[in-house]
């Protein structure tokens, strides 16, 4: 059994699919949760309620007033899809992941531990890792947001784009926080059945969405994602640091096999 007494744990995202679960598994496990979400929770193993906007820079610093520490663990799992405009995806997706990880910093607790829930849509981090590592480095918002605006179908592509940035975000953290015994891992879920799927459905199209739930047998279920954040924001997993792992029932294996790993062949040639 997981322990998590006594420990401070923030999560955004916490009211509704994937941070709800989250919300209710640490609590009993013993967190103190402080929940982050735009709109108010009411479930009651949260300790303290949050209510920001992820969105703005101003709004990430106003979040990080609210928290007081010490704090043990940060859970970076707020997130949207891309049927909101290009920059607010990318704003709440990595952006927000990044700065409020920054503000939170001087917070934590000895050997602090940052979780965040990437994507599958992200898979393409390493082919992208040079220009969206030199969006990460750019403090300002508007200036990393501008230097995002000739990537190639940055309209339809945001959302993946936000989800490659943030994979790469969570491996900087493992590197840069070593000094301070800070250990920072993301998971990447499939299709995951909560509210948000329609819009995915909206944006990704319904023949991929289904696809890849029919090849898996199914959607996720939130609380399968909250279980595998959980595993990694614990003392278990004190010697994971800088992965992203799949959490997809296999797909992200398949999509590799069945169409990366030809296409790399054919390049190689």
């Amino acid at each position: 059994m997981l322990d998590f007494t006594s420990k401070k744990v923030v999560v955004t995202g916490c009211s509704s699919g994937v941070g709800a679960a989250v919300v209710t598994k640490l609590a009993d496990l013993g967190a103190i949760v402080i929940g982050v979400d735009r709109v108010d929770s009411s479930d009651h193993a949260i300790t303290q309620m949050v209510i920001g906007d992820l969105s703005t820079h101003a709004g990430v610093l106003e979040i990080s007033d609210q928290i007081n520490g010490p704090i043990n663990v940060l859970i970076n799992n707020a997130g949207v899809a891309a049927t909101l405009p290009w920059r607010t995806v990318i704003s709440i997706n990595t952006l927000a992941p990044r700065d409020l990880t920054r503000a939170l910093i001087p917070k934590f607790e000895r050997e602090p531990v940052v979780v965040t829930t990437a994507s599958q849509a992200g898979f393409m981090w390493q082919q992208h890792f040079a220009k969206l590592n030199a969006f990460l480095a750019i403090d300002d918002w508007d200036s990393a947001l501008d230097s995002l605006a000739d990537f190639p179908d940055i309209e339809t592509a945001c959302y993946n784009v936000s989800k490659e940035a943030a994979i790469i975000n969570s491996g900087n953290l493992a590197v840069d926080g070593k000094h301070i015994g800070l250990r920072s891992n993301s998971v990447s879920p499939g299709t995951i059945g909560t509210p948000l799927l329609k819009d995915f459905t909206v944006t990704m199209g319904a023949e991929n969405v289904e696809g890849a739930a029919t090849w898996a047998g199914r959607h996720a279920r939130a609380e399968e994602i909250a279980d595998a954040l959980i595993f990694l924001a614990s003392s278990d997993a004190s010697w994971i640091s800088g992965a992203d792992i799949p959490i997809d029932g296999g797909l992200s294996s398949m999509v590799f096999r069945n169409y990366i790993a030809p296409a790399m062949a054919v390049t190689a040639q």
